[in-house]
């Protein structure tokens, strides 16, 4: 399945297979945002699959955003499909279940 990158109201959702040949899509048009945003939000809440590249993208994201002390909120941990391997990759302290949808 490919992967598409939806803003959904300032929410980013990734919709599809988040897979190694998708990777680069995903880390370029985050980088680019915390480029240029101080807050991102992004919801893997429609993630079909994960691989061990995509955690990687995905530690990326989240310690460019410490280091340039951007506010980085993920939902969509009740995907059951790719929580275990978050989990096993020590990126469950990513997610947040309390966005303030304003």
């Amino acid at each position: 399945m490919n992967l598409e990158i939806v803003n959904n109201k300032g929410v980013f959702e990734i919709h599809g297979d988040f897979i190694n040949e998708h990777t680069n899509q995903v880390a370029t048009f985050f980088n680019n945002l915390l480029d240029t945003y101080y807050e991102i939000v992004i919801c893997l809440k429609h993630v079909k699959q994960i691989d061990e590249t995509a955690i990687n993208v995905m530690k990326f994201i989240s310690n460019k955003a410490k280091r340039r002390s951007k506010i980085l909120f993920v939902l969509g941990n009740e995907n059951k499909r790719i929580y275990s391997q978050l989990n096993k990759a020590n990126l469950i302290y990513v997610f947040g279940n309390d966005y303030d949808f304003k």
